[in-house]
């Protein structure tokens, strides 16, 4: 019999190659299992769907039967039934055939709108909730000059179905709501995990590796209106910049190209994001630079994860580094990803760089929510909420003020940042 000992010693010597780090993560896709009529109602038509998809139709029906109680929606419900029952004009999981008017976003309105004094509206965490799809119309009312999604935006959770990826755009795109402001207002967007890949996970350094990847990224093309992607069809991507007025808004990509955070020195952003973010934050002089990324900078608002930039530190230290070496005034955060709004006031610890605010939401429709965080400025999870950013150019000293505004309107906390906060000593 091999001692205790001598195992011990030989599984020191397995050396795992660190390049093994670097690749994607295996997807875990959740739509799989059935959902309670309880819970995240989000997922009982995607299960469905995903029988169909894998012939059973006859459980899939059942299924359906079942959880009927939850009125998720019953139009839905009949879609996939006729696709079940066989029907000549059932949908063909394709656009020309979705039986409902889709609203996509259109990044051209309110070209002409004012841009020395504007509002925008941001936040992500929105799944299909039928009775939260009126989150929509609170945003709307504040008539914001643009709305940003961050990520986790319809939840597909599916990387590798097509079919189930357009099934979840297009019944976001056929909700009343949704249409009512897509038809008013700007809409931009990035990727988080459960929009890209699956809960976690990260794409790896290699463009066409997984086969899934460009697949998706197409497809999140074919439902967004952004001024650009990424690197285009060389380096694909879901990373823009856009301006309105003198406010400078940088949308990064921190999964298609994420390494695992079990590497040494990992990167989110991969080299060709990092050479274009560098040369973005310097290439046009601004009033306010505003980074926006699917997951929180600011440190420990996930205690014990490394999905956030926590478990990506040296790359954020190097963003820092870059932003004090250029002496880039007046820089801001917006980030998503944690089921809550937030404010955090960030030291990034080197010297003579200011203070970086970031303001965080990501509870737009969902029903999960996370806990607060202590170190924030502060916070509120107790309802759906979006984060509004005013922008003041005029004033003598510019501003951008925070509220956190949850789904019946109501102003939680505020917090306004002067320019002159966010200057080189």
């Amino acid at each position: 019999m091999i001692s205790k000992s001598i195992l011990l010693a030989a599984a020191a010597l397995i050396v795992v190659p660190t390049s093994l780090f670097g690749q994607a993560s295996k997807p875990r896709v959740n739509n799989e299992k059935p959902e309670k009529v309880k819970g995240q109602i989000k997922r009982i038509h995607p299960h469905a769907l995903k029988l169909i998809l894998q012939g059973k139709k006859e459980e899939a029906a059942a299924y359906l039967q079942a959880t009927s109680a939850a009125k998720t929606n019953p139009d839905h419900t009949k879609l996939l039934l006729d696709i079940i029952a066989g029907k000549e004009d059932a949908w063909k999981y394709d656009a020309k055939s979705w039986p409902w008017d889709r609203v996509l976003p259109d990044t051209s309105l309110k070209k002409e709108a004012p841009s020395d004094s504007f509002t925008v509206a941001f936040g992500g965490g929105s799944g299909y909730v039928p009775e939260n799809e009126r989150m929509w119309d609170t945003i709307g009312a504040i008539k914001p000059r643009a709305l940003l999604l961050l990520g986790d935006n319809v939840y597909i959770d599916d990387p590798e179905t097509p079919e189930m990826q357009r099934f979840h755009y297009y019944r976001r795109q056929s909700q009343p709501e949704w249409g009512k402001l897509a038809k008013t207002v700007p809409i931009y967007s990035i990727w988080d995990d459960h929009d890209f890949t699956t809960n976690d996970g990260w794409g790896g350094p290699d463009i066409e590796e997984p086969a899934w990847k460009r697949k998706v990224w197409e497809i999140y093309k074919e439902n967004w209106d952004n001024p650009y992607y990424g690197g285009g069809e060389k380096n694909p991507g879901c990373w823009y910049d856009f301006h309105i007025g003198e406010v400078h808004f940088i949308m990064l990509d921190g999964r298609y190209y994420r390494e695992s955070p079990k590497t040494e020195s990992p990167s989110m952003l991969g080299p060709v994001q990092m050479k274009w973010l560098k040369k973005t934050l310097t290439a046009k002089p601004a009033t306010f630079t505003v980074i926006c990324t699917n997951v929180p900078m600011a440190p420990k608002v996930k205690p014990g994860s490394k999905d956030t930039w926590d478990g990506y530190a040296d790359e954020r230290t190097e963003i820092y580094q870059y932003i004090a070496d250029q002496k880039i005034p007046g820089v801001v955060i917006l980030s998503a990803d944690r089921h809550r709004s937030d404010a955090y006031k960030v030291d990034t610890e080197i010297e003579g760089m200011y203070p970086l605010f970031e303001f965080s939401s990501s509870r737009l429709t969902n029903q999960h929510v996370h806990r607060l965080i202590d170190h924030s400025l502060f916070g509120y999870n107790e309802k759906q909420s979006f984060g509004r950013v005013d922008f003041d150019l005029k004033a003598e000293d510019p501003t951008a003020k925070y509220t956190i505004i949850n789904i019946d309107g109501k102003e939680i906390h505020d917090l306004t940042v002067k320019l002159s906060q966010l200057q080189f000593k």
